[in-house]
């Protein structure tokens, strides 16, 4: 066992001593390095010391190729500024166009119910007026009817009192002619 711990040092003092081997778990020497053994060459910068590496003139360089780009970075937003308010302007003005639109469209639709209630009143009046005037033509009717029905049963008790009369008077006349005539045979 003092093999496997001398075997173990380096790795994970947490894991069991007892635990098996897994190759795949296992680190290898040879994964620090590139796949052909070299270790990769520093860059501009050591990533250890933080030193800077570069010749003065590089700086210099650096420092105007920087300024060139604070510059251009201004120009870009002042651009990118001017188009944000000339969208910002066009969108207000969208805007306030649709408002204006939409308050004409809603005083257009506001008059156009209120002519409609108007004229359905009108329209409710005139029907109301039609009905009454119908209504009065009814009336108007059957009082002519009931006039008329009442002038026919007169002028049917008047023809039954006529006829009546007639046959009182034929009887009579009958009765005067058969006393003159047994007169007259007499």
């Amino acid at each position: 066992m003092a093999a496997q711990g001398k075997e173990r040092a380096g790795k994970d003092p947490v894991s069991d001593e007892c635990e098996e081997r897994n190759p795949f778990t296992e680190t290898r020497e040879e994964d620090v390095t590139d796949e052909h053994g070299e270790r990769e060459p520093f860059a501009e910068k050591d990533e250890h010391t933080g030193a800077n590496t570069k010749k003065p003139e590089d700086t210099a360089e650096d420092l105007t190729a920087k300024r060139k780009r604070m510059k251009m970075d201004k120009a870009c937003s002042k651009t990118k500024n001017k188009s944000k308010n000339a969208l910002r302007k066009k969108q207000l003005k969208r805007q306030k166009r649709d408002y204006i639109h939409s308050l004409k469209l809603l005083n257009v639709l506001e008059e156009y119910i209120t002519d409609e209630q108007k004229e359905e009143e009108e329209e409710e009046g005139e029907e109301e007026e039609l009905i009454k005037i119908f209504q009065e033509q009814q009336k108007r009717w059957q009082q002519y009817r009931s006039v008329r029905r009442e002038r026919l049963k007169e002028m049917k008790l008047l023809r039954d009192q006529f006829l009546k009369t007639l046959e009182d008077f034929e009887d009579l006349c009958d009765r005067v002619f058969s006393d003159e005539d047994s007169e007259l045979d007499n």
